[in-house]
């Protein structure tokens, strides 16, 4: 099961990428994408999109 979601860089580390969730504002930690064109444009303020697979998240684009 994916649940495809929405989510908003509060930080960002070598080896982890901080996001809130904009619906239940929980946030979590998660490793950076590997994808170079979507982490060169990971940010403080950022919103992306990430899918929730089983307890795993994973981002796998950015908004706007």
């Amino acid at each position: 099961m994916i649940e495809k979601k929405t989510g908003q860089v509060i930080s960002i580390q070598p080896d982890l990428v901080q996001i809130m969730d904009m619906q239940s504002y929980e946030t979590f930690e998660t490793p950076p994408p590997t994808e170079e064109d979507i982490k060169s444009r990971l940010a403080p303020g950022v919103e992306i999109e990430y899918w929730d697979m089983m307890g795993r998240k994973k981002i796998v684009r950015t908004k706007g």
